[in-house]
C-alpha cells in the first residue's frame, strides 16, 4: 500500500493516534474515515461567519447522508436541506425538525412537492410553474 498519510492530514491531526493502515486492517477497504473534532470545528467556524439574526449554516445532505454525521452537524447548530424523499427521511432520522429542513425542488414531481409541503418544511421552488403548482 502506498503512503496514504499526508503532511496536511498529519498537520491537522486527522487520524489522531490511529494509524490509517491499521484502520483498514481492522475495518476493511474501502474505508471512509471522518474526524468528529474537525467536523465540529468546521461547523463552528461556519456558524461564526455572521452574527446577523436568522443566519444559519445550511448543510447540503446530498454531500453525505451518513446519519451519524448528520446528528453531529445538527448538534453544532446547523440546518439541512433535502432534495428527495429519501434525504428528507434521513434528515428526520438524524433528529432534524421540519423548521430545520429546507426542501430544494429540482424538477420534482407534484407528489414530491405535496409530501414536502405536508411535512411542513420550507420549500424552495425552482420555477414560476413550480410555484403555481405549490
Amino acid at each position: 500500500m502506498a503512503n496514504i498519510r499526508s503532511t496536511y492530514a498529519d498537520g491537522v491531526g486527522f487520524y489522531g493516534k490511529e494509524d490509517p493502515r491499521e484502520l483498514v486492517e481492522r475495518f476493511g477497504s474501502p474505508l471512509y474515515v471522518y474526524n468528529e473534532n474537525i467536523l465540529r470545528r468546521c461547523c463552528g467556524d461556519l456558524n461564526g461567519l455572521s452574527s446577523l439574526p436568522g443566519f444559519k449554516v445550511n448543510y447540503s445532505a446530498k454531500a453525505n447522508t451518513n446519519p451519524a454525521l448528520l446528528r453531529i452537524i445538527r448538534s453544532e447548530g446547523c440546518v439541512v436541506d433535502a432534495m428527495s424523499p429519501g434525504e428528507l427521511h434521513l434528515n428526520e432520522l438524524a433528529g432534524f425538525t421540519s423548521d430545520e429542513i429546507t426542501y430544494v425542488c429540482n424538477n420534482v414531481s407534484s407528489e414530491e412537492l405535496r409530501r414536502a409541503a405536508e411535512h411542513g418544511c420550507v420549500v424552495s421552488v425552482d420555477s414560476l410553474a413550480q410555484l403555481e403548482l405549490f
